[in-house]
């Protein structure tokens, strides 16, 4: 069996491997040489949560993930994932809150309720406003996005084609199954999916001076929900030196082609603001920063399915930016699709027959 791939992101890596170990014969094209940092899948980490406050529904396959990112590790001996825990703080009604919570009730997960002033005082990297509490998730870490990539491109023998694909066409009459796993790309491969393509910042502020409190051992992972600036994320000091914070959603809409790669003072500035409320030793200078793209959904929900048109055709990958973790899963799951035409996972809500009527909105909206 020949398979094509496009897209050699963390979708199509994943895809390519999964697919390898069942024997199949696999190219997978990507328009650049993968890892690298045009797309989705880059910028040193990538967090992984269990307690999954978008739903119930995804903790089934983020466990599964966890499992065949300790695979990939022991199969590689790299270095991809590291445990801190991850804090979900907003007020009691807030969705990081209470959808996390309601995700470990469902599932009997290891979580711990804190208190603004139970978080103060273990995590003393956090400023917390009063009626704050946090959901401690105990099984959650970073996933480090180049090293995955290319970890699980090493396990397959699969032919890497730096080159663009025209169409879908172009490769179905020569190839038994091909899978989409294209990212921001997708929208050009794709019309039977309503896709939006929107520009993500990073930024790296400095640590003050003595700092010892926002490591990875003693500062988790965080998704903060805040009236002011939606959510925000921050991942602990890798390099004892700087700190990652971003903004989950919020930022314009695009396309890959011309997205705006220069990161200016307007896209800092409120992720700075959220530095000095919300957090305690950072100084507020940038030491570094990138931009990335989600693909967006009309509900911020996966997209794995055939296509409507020909079940040859798998299309993976539209993760509206909370995807990276699923990937060995999701790539796992593309190899049931295509090869035996059914998963024992429950896809049926990531199912493109429930965009058939819909429409993609003007405006931005909340998340989900």
């Amino acid at each position: 069996m020949r398979v094509a791939v496009i897209g050699g992101g963390a979708m199509g890596a994943a895809t390519s491997w999964r697919l390898a170990k069942r024997g199949v014969d696999v190219v997978c094209y990507d328009r650049y040489s993968p890892p690298h940092a045009f797309g989705s899948t880059h910028g040193e980490s990538r967090i992984i949560r269990t307690a999954y406050f978008e739903g119930p529904w995804y903790v089934p396959l983020v466990q599964e993930a966890f499992q065949l990112w300790r695979e990939l590790e022991a199969e590689t001996g790299a270095d991809l994932l590291t445990m801190t825990g991850a804090l979900m703080i907003g007020e009691p009604d807030s969705e990081a809150v209470k959808g996390a919570l309601d995700s470990a009730k469902a599932h009997g997960l290891d979580v711990e309720l804190l208190d603004g002033d139970e978080l103060r005082s273990r995590y003393r990297g956090h400023v917390v406003p009063d009626g704050q509490v946090a959901v401690l998730d105990k099984q959650a870490g970073i996933l480090h996005p180049e090293a995955a990539v290319t970890a699980m491109l090493s396990q397959t023998p699969a032919v890497v084609r730096d080159r663009a694909v025209g169409s879908v066409a172009e490769l179905v009459d020569s190839f038994d199954s091909v899978v989409v796993a294209a990212g921001p790309w997708t929208p050009e491969l794709v019309e039977w999916i309503p896709l939006q393509v929107e520009r993500q910042v990073h930024v790296w502020f400095a640590l003050e001076g003595g700092v010892d409190w926002l490591t990875p051992e003693r500062f988790p992972v965080f998704i903060l929900q805040s009236p002011e600036f939606g959510d925000v994320y921050g991942i602990p000091s890798l390099d004892g030196a700087s700190m990652k914070v971003g903004r989950h959603h919020e930022g314009e809409f695009t396309d890959p082609h011309g997205i705006r790669r220069v990161v200016d003072e307007t896209d800092i500035d409120p992720l700075r603001r959220v530095a000095a409320q919300f957090l305690r030793g950072l100084t507020g200078r940038v030491t570094r920063t990138l931009t990335c793209m989600y693909t967006n959904t009309p509900d911020r929900h996966f997209v794995i399915d055939f296509s409507p048109d020909d079940r040859r055709v798998v299309v993976i990958s539209a993760c509206s930016g909370h995807g990276f973790k699923f990937a060995p899963v999701i790539g796992d799951i593309a190899a049931d699709l295509v090869c035996d035409g059914v998963t024992r996972r429950d896809i049926s809500r990531f199912s493109a027959a429930r965009f058939a009527t819909s429409h993609v909105p003007d405006d931005h909206h909340d998340r989900d």
